[in-house]
């Protein structure tokens, strides 16, 4: 059933196109109408019968229209409610998919996060039980610490009531002498001060001596500097001065060169007075032309008539002149041969000559040139030796840059490369610590504190133990590289630090120097103290401060000797203590007071410290004078780290500023640290070697390319050589060639030249023959030929006449020409003048600006100099009072050079008393010492051992803290490990994890909402489909309703035109056109074209219309075109727009009718009858396909 139905679509539809296209509203709005065959199922049933009548075949049509229209509408609806529905179901799925995606990210997270959180719980575990470890290591390395420092403490408090003891015992056997030292104390303490006070004149004369010096080297500087300004300016000045008298002189050249081309100078005039020669020359020259052509006119005329006149005598006379013309004319050959060979003779004899001469030349030539060549061949040998030579010098220098090359890459190389061995020796190095750096400095004095003691008494009691605490190095050794990169970073705080607050009453302290014996000191020492609260003391000088505690930086110990000393120095002082001593005994008898005014604790309450870091430790007792050098050490021990200071006021030992000793420690430990690693740092040697073997590379490829371009220089010179020899030998062979043809071309000319004058007298012989047979013929006519040989002898007089006219006419026009060329040149010299004159004009107003500049420039100059030598004027006044100022100086600096050397021997004196004071009570000052020593002792030792009892409690708590914290760590890793993420209650404390689970349960419960929409669409889509099938099902029906209907109407629609474009004139030549009209419709008339006519008028029956008018169609019409045949002459015949050939080839015209296309579809009639069967056949071809 199916099949016949889609056949039956397929008829209807190609017997119906016509009219689809033509008749139709509306254009099909979807191909899906016939691309499916299955949706078509009986689109109508057959009509068997056609209506009888136009209004009941109109009735038909009009509802089958609606039909259409309203099942066309149905069918967009339900189209486009089917593809909205198709794109929602689309963007679902993709909804569904993103969903999905999501879900499975959702799930990989919340996985992620589960082992993630077990294992950071792992981790923290983990991590707590470490740092459990470390706290119960380190309380016991506290207990052990506490326990030691309160044996210490013990042991100190005895070696007190001993030394105590000892001092009294000392006391009682020496009653004067406190008495005696401190007289020999205040005598060095005077002789101090005024040794101060002198140094402090001299310093103070020094300082103005030096700003008064400095001063004048500025001023004289200043003074040099404005001497050249001024020696700058007079050269400017003389430069500009220079200057305007060149422009000076350029304008008075100028001047002159204007006045040399102005319209008054004499070479003006002359030029304005040849013009005016050469133009009345050119006048009469243009009139003789004028004349003399006027003659050669009539010369020409008067020649016309002689050859007419011999012309018709020569008629009258033909028999007689034809033979005379043959005569004449024979013997006119002849003389042409003769004159003819005879210009060839002489031409020949010419050539000869001239190729004698040219021979002559070019043997000449070729002889010199073979000197020449010969010249260039020794050349060339001269040359290629210098070549070879140079060459040769080349290679040796090459020879010599490729060993340079091969020594620098071989020692470059060298230095990248780095042996196992040298790294092994440079760990041994850097183990060494600074035993090595001092090694390196060959500081043999320095390497000695570690070994060696000096001869004093603390040596003897203490000295095995000190060198023991230095025989080995450990890796808290003070001397370890990287405790000693500590220690010279605290070495600048102290100096910031000394430069910063000054010293005492803020006086000026001066800045410090590091020596490698200090440093040496600092570090014996360091290692000494660093398990025991007690100085060294080994070697004086220097001084030493020492700090025990937890930290490793300077600045801690800073705040401790500095700042916390200085308040109670401070205090004392306002209590009235003048001395140290002083401070020390109201120390000893006010311990409880100073701690209830100031807070410092007993144990803490000395000023020695500062009073050392401020270069006076003794104070107002006596003074050693200002530290020059010092040292410092640091490294751990027993109580923390020990940090020890060294400061020396000798200039016993080599120093550097803190900065160059810290560079140059830091090249060594980079330097090594390189080696270790691989890489090598070049040495100075190295370096310079390197940088001298690049010189010489440099050096010898400066010469190789200086060779080189000898080479090329001389390579170019022998490539010209050779090139002049090639080029000279060619050119000379040429000549040789030259020559050698010359001569056989004068051979054969020789030859030519005697068979020349052979014929030249034959010819002669017979011209002479030819005369006299002319004679003889004249004769026999004499009046004939006396009269044409008077005509031909005026004719050739005329004729000469008439060549002397044209010479002189030629003469008088190259006259003209030149004339006229000299006169163009005059007055192109005259605009050249004014050009130049103009130029001159302006460049003089160029140079006057010019000069009025410079004269400008000359005065600002002049201004310039002026002052500059009134501010020399007043530096040379302030110089003179600076030299005054100076020589004042030196004498007053001289007297305080004086004062100082008398205040210095008052010091020697002083301290020599001293000296014998304190060997006289040698035993009392130990025990005294002694017991300061031993009070200081007890007094750090219980501030170690109250450090570390606090130190051990922090341990305790820090320990019972770490307890607490695995309990925690345990219960949340064993919570951990027990996570189920089917049991809600296994994590139902766990924020993060909780989030997860409810990400992943809301992702879950979109994707299946999701499915769910999804489902329901899909459903909706599938019917939305069966209802579209069905709109194009009920569509195809109206639609073939439709076309049956329209196709039926159109039967009582059509309407014929006949058009009889002969009409009654022009008896068939033109024929009939058939057009189909609609009926009920306006025809618009067309007017036709024929070649010879003018288109009158259609015609029917005695009804006339004229083109363009309309005729409203009711019935089929007759009409015949009526035209006025044209006449060529008088009437433009107008050209039809096409011609159509016929069979017979005859001419018709195309009639230009209106429009039939559909006004619906745009489409003509006949093109869419074809257009539309084509897709009809085309459809039937697709549905049987399908079939």
């Amino acid at each position: 059933m199916k099949k016949k139905n889609i056949q039956k679509i397929a008829l209807i539809m190609a017997l119906s196109s016509t009219f689809i296209i033509n008749g139709a509203n509306k254009a099909i709005a979807d191909d899906n109408v016939y691309n499916d065959p299955a949706t078509i199922e009986n689109p109508s049933t057959e009509k068997d019968t056609k209506a009888k009548t136009y209004e009941q075949a109109k009735e038909n049509y009009d509802k089958a229209k609606d039909n259409l229209d309203k099942e066309e509408k149905n069918l967009e609806q339900s189209q486009k409610d089917y593809e909205n529905s198709k794109e929602e179901e689309k963007n679902l799925e993709k909804e569904n998919k993103n969903l999905e995606e999501e879900n499975k990210k959702a799930k990989e997270d919340l996985d992620s996060t589960v082992e993630d959180y077990k294992s950071q719980k792992e981790k923290d575990l983990e991590s707590v039980k470490n740092e459990k470890e470390k706290a119960e290591k380190d309380l016991k390395e506290k207990e052990e610490k506490s326990n030691k420092a309160k044996e210490d403490l013990d042991k100190a408090d005895e070696e007190e009531k001993n030394a105590n003891a000892d001092f009294e015992k000392e006391k009682e056997k020496n009653p004067n002498a406190e008495e005696s030292l401190k007289d020999a104390e205040n005598k060095k303490k005077e002789a101090e001060e005024k040794q101060d006070q002198a140094q402090k004149d001299l310093d103070e004369k020094s300082e103005s001596l030096k700003q008064e010096e400095e001063k004048l080297s500025s001023l004289k500087k200043e003074q040099e500097n404005l001497q050249n300004k001024l020696d700058t300016a007079n050269e400017e000045l003389a430069k500009i001065k220079d200057e305007e008298n060149k422009i000076s002189n350029e304008i008075d050249k100028i001047e002159k060169s204007i006045g040399e081309v102005s319209e008054d100078s004499q070479s003006y005039k002359d030029l304005q007075s040849k013009l005016g020669e050469k133009e009345q020359e050119l006048k009469e020259i243009e009139a003789n032309l004028e004349a003399t052509k006027s003659d050669k006119k009539s010369i020409e005329d008067k020649m016309s008539k002689l050859q007419k006149d011999i012309e018709n005598l020569k008629k009258e006379n033909e028999e007689f002149s034809k033979k005379l013309d043959d005569l004449n004319k024979e013997k006119s050959q002849k003389e042409e041969s003769k004159t003819e060979k005879e210009n060839k003779l002489n031409e020949d004899g010419t050539k000869i000559g001239n190729l004698s001469k040219e021979n002559e030349n070019l043997q000449k030539t070729i002889d010199e040139e073979k000197k020449n060549i010969e010249n260039l061949n020794a050349n060339k040998t001269e040359k290629e030796n210098s070549i070879k030579e140079k060459t040769a010098e080349k290679t040796e220098l090459e020879k010599n840059l490729n060993s340079k090359k091969e020594e620098l890459k071989k020692l470059e190389d060298s230095l990248k490369t780095v042996s196992e061995e040298e790294k092994q020796k440079a760990k041994e190095q850097w183990d060494k610590g600074s035993v090595g750096f001092f090694e390196q400095n060959k500081s043999q004095k320095a390497l000695d504190v570690f070994t060696k003691l000096p001869n004093n008494q603390r040596a003897k009691e203490i000295g095995q133990e000190y060198l023991n605490a230095n025989k080995n190095m450990s890796s808290d050794d003070s001397r370890s590289l990287e405790n000693m990169k500590k220690a010279i970073e605290a070495l600048k705080v102290v100096n910031e630090k000394r430069q910063t607050d000054g010293g005492i009453d803020g006086r000026k302290l001066s800045v410090l120097k590091i020596s490698d014996f200090d440093m040496a000191v600092a570090q014996a020492n360091a290692n000494y103290s660093a398990n025991k609260i007690e100085h060294a003391g080994i070697h004086k000088p220097p001084f030493e401060n020492l700090s025990w505690g937890g930290s490793d930086k300077g600045q801690a110990a800073i705040q401790g000797w500095w700042d916390q000393e200085k308040i109670l120095f401070d205090y004392l002082r306002k209590k009235g203590c003048k001395s140290r001593e002083e401070m020390g005994n109201y120390i000893a008898l006010h311990s409880d007071e100073i701690f209830k005014d100031t807070g410092i604790s007993k144990d803490f309450q000395q000023v020695g410290h500062y009073t050392n870091l401020v270069d006076d430790l003794m104070w107002g007792q006596f003074k050693f004078g200002d530290s020059n050098t010092s040292g410092y050490a640091i490294r751990p021990g027993m109580f923390g780290y020990v940090q020890s200071l060294q400061l020396n006021y000798t200039k016993d030992n080599e120093a550097h500023s803190i900065e160059e000793y810290e560079k140059k420690f830091n090249d060594y430990c980079t330097n090594l640290q390189n080696l270790m690693n691989g890489i090598k740092t070049p040495s100075k040697e190295d370096l310079a070697k390197i940088e001298q073997l690049k010189k010489e590379i440099d050096a010898l490829e400066k010469q190789i390319a200086a060779k080189n371009s000898e080479l090329e220089k001389e390579k170019e010179d022998l490539q010209a050589i050779n090139q002049n020899l090639e080029n000279k030998k060619n050119e000379n062979q040429e000549r040789i060639n030259k020559l050698e043809a010359n001569k056989e071309e004068i051979q054969k000319l020789e030859e030519e030249k005697i068979a020349l004058e052979s014929e030249i007298n034959n010819l002669t012989a017979e011209i002479n023959e030819l005369d006299n047979e002319i004679a003889n013929h004249i004769d026999s006519n004499k009046e004939y030929g006396e009269k044409l040989k008077k005509l031909e002898n005026d004719l050739a007089s005329t004729n000469k006449e008439l060549d002397d006219k044209n010479k002189e006419i030629k003469t008088l026009e190259d006259t003209k020409t030149k004339a006229e060329e000299e006169k163009n040149n005059l007055q192109n010299q005259i605009l050249n003048l004014n050009e130049k004159r103009k130029t001159l004009e302006n460049n003089l107003k160029a140079k006057e600006k010019e000069l009025e500049n410079k004269k400008s420039e000359e005065n600002s100059k002049n201004e310039e100099i002026n002052k500059l030598n009134e501010e020399t004027n007043k530096l040379n006044d302030n110089i003179e009072n600076t030299n005054k100022n100076i020589s004042d100086l030196k004498d007053k600096k001289d007297e305080a050079a004086k004062a100082l050397a008398e205040a210095s021997e008052e010091l020697k004196l002083a301290n020599e008393l001293l000296e014998q004071k304190n060997q006289e009570f040698e035993s009392y000052s130990t025990a005294k010492e002694n017991l300061a020593r031993a009070k200081r002792k007890v007094k750090a030792m219980k501030k170690v051992f109250e450090d570390l009892k606090k130190s051990k409690e922090d341990a305790e708590n820090n320990l019972k803290l770490k307890n607490e914290n695995l309990a925690k760590a345990e219960a949340d890793f064993e919570i951990a490990q027990n996570i189920d993420l089917n049991n809600p209650q296994s994590y139902e404390n766990i924020e993060e994890i909780n989030k997860k689970v409810k990400a992943k349960e809301n992702a879950q419960i979109a994707l299946d909402k999701a499915k769910e929409n999804l489902d329901r669409q899909k459903e909706k889509t599938n019917k939305l489909k069966d209802e579209f099938d069905e709109a194009k099902k009920r569509y195809a029906m109206a639609l073939a309703d439709f076309n049956f209907a329209q196709k039926d109407l159109e039967r009582f629609m059509a309407v014929n035109i006949n058009l009889d474009l002969d009409g009654g004139d022009l008896n068939g030549v033109l024929g009939n056109v058939l057009i189909k009209g609609q009926r009920n419709t306006k025809y618009k008339l067309p007017k036709p074209m024929k070649k010879g006519f003018k288109f009158l008028y259609w015609k029917n029956g005695d009804k006339i219309y004229y083109p363009n008018s309309e005729i409203y169609l009711e019935d089929n019409i007759n009409l015949k075109a009526y035209w006025q045949e044209l006449k060529e002459t008088k009437e433009k015949v107008q050209r039809p727009k096409q011609k159509i050939k016929t069979k017979d080839n005859q001419s018709k015209i195309k009639i230009e009718s209106p429009s039939t296309n559909n006004p619906k579809t745009g489409v003509g009639n006949k093109i869419s009858i074809i257009l539309t069967s084509s897709l009809s056949g085309l459809l039937y071809a697709l549905l049987r396909k399908r079939k």
